[in-house]
């Protein structure tokens, strides 16, 4: 019993503070020998055990720490001073220009932390003062104090998202690896802003992803759906097969059904098992989660955080402005988001926008086996 105890706590540990070491031997060896059903049912009994443990805690002398972004960094710049790139702007200003979707969000249930539901700027020392992106985070579960998401709004007027397949997934078991790295077109403009996870792998649920003339994998009929057009459009559905349409468009990437719809959490969030979800870890498990979803003026939103099921994923991009909504990649190695600094002849400093997840950036710039998201400036910002 002593034995079994001490596994377990182990394995807890290992699942909190070695997140990519969890994912790496789930995937390259857990997998193959007993099967993705059994894999996911172990993880979920570890995640589950995790997630009671935390609420021990925080019942009792654990407290929630709102310090979750990252400051400064994650390796020296040698930028020029920003103060000498463009003009200081006033903050409140930019948050105005930002046209941010209200933040409809208000948690009763615990005291409030310091800046929890304010917007604030993500400061970019190369367009210090600009409206481009704004921060700040929510708390969707009233029995979870600790599942805190953080949300990411960025400005789909004045910067293009693009979507670029991995090497691996999801599209090479079906003879369609992709490139896995951002082009060195868009890394020679010196105005990469910022990158971001794409979705889940082929066997976890054959989710449709196409990008340019490439199906990576077939789109499926009914899925959430994320569409980029090529002037910088953005569309979140629930895929039909497609009528024709005047705009063309750039990239689709699908991961499970809708989970926000017109404003309303889905049911597949709620309640969705393995009928919508593919092999995946069902949405009831609480585990790291991330999510993209829009707003009603065009906005694009990103949310990211522990603890968390498809509905509080969900509600937690609810409050922050969005009408639809679908999930993204889950589990702590998996979620990334970073910020691009360049540094002139194509080369950038990178940084996790918070500090408790994998700095993505190197990955992105040189290489990576899953698909994923970057964002270029769509237009013009005065320097």
């Amino acid at each position: 019993m002593v034995a079994v105890v001490a596994v377990g706590l182990i394995g807890l540990a290992t699942i909190e503070f070695q997140p990519s070491l969890v994912a790496n031997f789930a995937d390259n060896y857990l997998r193959p020998a007993i099967g993705n059903r059994a894999t996911i049912a172990l993880e979920a009994s570890m995640l589950s055990l995790s997630d009671h443990l935390k609420q021990l805690a925080y019942g009792t002398i654990a407290k929630p720490n709102s310090n979750i972004f990252s400051t400064g960094p994650s390796q020296p710049a040698t930028f020029p001073n920003p103060a000498a790139l463009s003009p200081t702007v006033d903050a409140t200003a930019n948050l105005q220009a930002l046209n941010l979707a209200p933040l409809n969000y208000f948690q009763p249930n615990f005291a409030k932390l310091p800046g929890e539901g304010n917007w604030s700027l993500v400061e970019l020392p190369q367009f210090k003062g600009q409206s481009l992106m704004a921060k700040t985070f929510v708390r969707p579960d009233s029995a979870r104090s600790y599942a805190i998401v953080a949300l990411v709004q960025m400005n789909a007027h004045q910067l293009h998202l693009h979507s670029v397949a991995g090497t691996e997934h999801p599209g090479a078991i079906l003879g369609h690896p992709g490139p896995g790295l951002i082009p060195a077109s868009d890394i020679a403009s010196n105005e990469l802003v910022a990158g971001f996870n794409g979705g889940f792998q082929y066997k976890d649920g054959h989710y449709g992803m196409v990008v340019g003339p490439t199906t990576y994998v077939p789109l499926q009929t009914g899925l959430g759906t994320l569409t980029i057009y090529k002037d910088g459009s953005l569309m979140i559905n629930r895929y039909q097969t497609p009528a024709s349409s005047t705009k063309p468009i750039e990239a689709i990437r699908q991961n499970g059904p809708l989970i926000l719809d017109n404003g309303t959490v889905t049911s597949d969030a709620i309640s969705g098992g393995y009928a919508v979800w593919g092999r995946t870890t069902t949405n009831s498990i609480y585990t790291w989660r991330s999510g993209v979803g829009l707003t009603p003026n065009g906005n694009l939103i990103y949310a990211v955080g522990p603890s968390l099921t498809a509905a509080t994923l969900a509600s937690a991009l609810k409050a922050g402005g969005a009408t639809e909504a679908i999930q993204l990649d889950i589990n702590a190695f998996w979620v990334r988001y970073v910020t691009f600094q360049p540094l002139g002849n194509g080369s950038y400093s990178y940084q996790s926008i918070l500090n408790t997840l994998a700095n993505g950036g190197y990955a992105y710039l040189h290489g990576y086996n899953k698909d994923f998201f970057y964002l270029t400036l769509n237009q013009p910002v005065a320097k």
